[in-house]
């Protein structure tokens, strides 16, 4: 899974991505918690690879 980080002013937009399949889940928080945001972002797409 892949990573990416985008900070939009006091905001972080994290997108992960499953290098298998290409699919994508994209969560946004606080930017003071990245990891928090992270976690959100790989479980949506833990939930999106499970329904499959």
């Amino acid at each position: 899974m892949i990573l990416e980080h985008r900070r939009l002013g006091a905001w972080l937009r994290v997108a992960a991505v499953d290098t298998t399949t290409g699919l994508e889940a994209v969560a946004t928080g606080p930017a003071d918690a990245p990891a928090l945001v992270e976690r959100l972002a790989l479980a949506k797409l833990r939930r999106m690879l499970s329904a499959r």
